[in-house]
This record gives C-alpha cells, structure tokens and sequence, in this order.
C-alpha cells in the first residue's frame, strides 16, 4: 500500500518492535508484524496485531509488570 504520512513510499511486510506506556508501566513487544514504509520509515501494525498487543499488555500490568520486554505472542486469543 502507499504510505499514508510521506505519500511517496510503499510498504512492505517486516518486524518492528512497539512500546506501550501506561501510567507507571513501560512494555516492549520485539518482532511484532507490520507494514513498515521504505520511504519515511512509518510502521503499520494491523487491527487484529494491535488488539492481540493490547491483550497481552493489560494481562502484564495485572500481574504488577512495570518494566518488560518480551516477543509478541501471536497465539494470544
């Protein structure tokens, strides 16, 4: 697809790695698939990546995370 913020690039399947924050807790998921522009550079995580993101942080911050870095769990339903 053509990047939405430079306008000029096409993006093309990687792994990037996402930082989440909340309050006190910082989480870094690595090897998260994205659309990422050659271009700019501009990283495109998909609708059902970002809710399996978000799923696996709130369970984290349950558990009293507050610092983490881990490799996003596909498998999380």
């Amino acid at each position: 697809m053509k990047c939405m913020i430079c306008k000029h690039g096409e993006t093309a399947p990687a792994r990037v790695t996402v930082t989440l924050e909340r309050g006190s807790a910082t989480l870094i998921f690595k090897l998260v698939p994205a659309d990422v522009c050659a271009n700019c550079g501009e990283q495109y995580v998909s609708q059902e990546t970002t809710r399996r993101l978000l799923q696996q942080a709130e369970q984290a911050i349950r558990a009293g995370v507050q610092v983490e870095i881990r490799g996003y769990d596909s498998a999380v339903a």
